[in-house]
């Protein structure tokens, strides 16, 4: 999994200072960033799989992320609503923790 991080950030730094961000604007959709999202989406993953060493939860917490940068991209992401989203994973966060049982076993996961 490290192998895999750090291949992945390498990429986004190489993206980031070899690549102009117009030439990414309009992959395939217009305005989506697609390709750098997708490398910003995977280094995060992975780097949260490897603090939480748990892929479920470095997913939620990924799309979580990538959401909020997407609205900042199209212009519709402020403090408030990152401080929400925050609030929403972090209650989701504390919900699944509660609804273990006694055995260890997450029945939502």
């Amino acid at each position: 999994m490290v192998f895999f991080a750090v291949v992945n950030w390498i990429a986004i730094a190489l993206t980031v200072w070899k690549i102009d961000p117009d030439n990414l604007a309009n992959f395939i959709f217009t305005g989506s960033y697609l390709p750098m999202g997708l490398l910003v989406a995977g280094g995060i993953f992975w780097l949260l799989s490897i603090l939480t060493l748990s892929s479920v939860r470095a997913l939620r917490w990924t799309l979580a992320i990538v959401i909020f940068l997407y609205l900042r991209i199209w212009g519709l992401g402020s403090i408030l609503n990152g401080v929400l989203m925050l609030c929403l994973m972090i209650l989701w966060e504390i919900y699944l923790y509660k609804s273990k049982t006694k055995d260890g076993v997450v029945h939502s996961d």
